[in-house]
């Protein structure tokens, strides 16, 4: 993690930096958030990506 725009997060208490949480925007504000993880990547994006879709939100293309 050295060197990456990350690093700093590693000295905050109570957060840990890992993938799988995406932010929830709506009109350019962040109203939540959603967190998907145990797949891979690509899966856990094709799950959030699914589940706001679902709820109708319009993703961009």
């Amino acid at each position: 993690m050295r060197g990456s725009k990350v690093a700093p997060l590693a000295y905050r208490l109570r957060m840990v930096a890992v993938g799988g949480g995406y932010p929830i925007l709506k009109g350019g504000k962040l109203i939540g958030g959603i967190g998907i993880s145990g797949g891979t990547y690509q899966q856990d994006q094709d799950a959030w990506v699914e589940a706001l879709e679902k709820i109708g939100f319009q993703l961009p293309t």
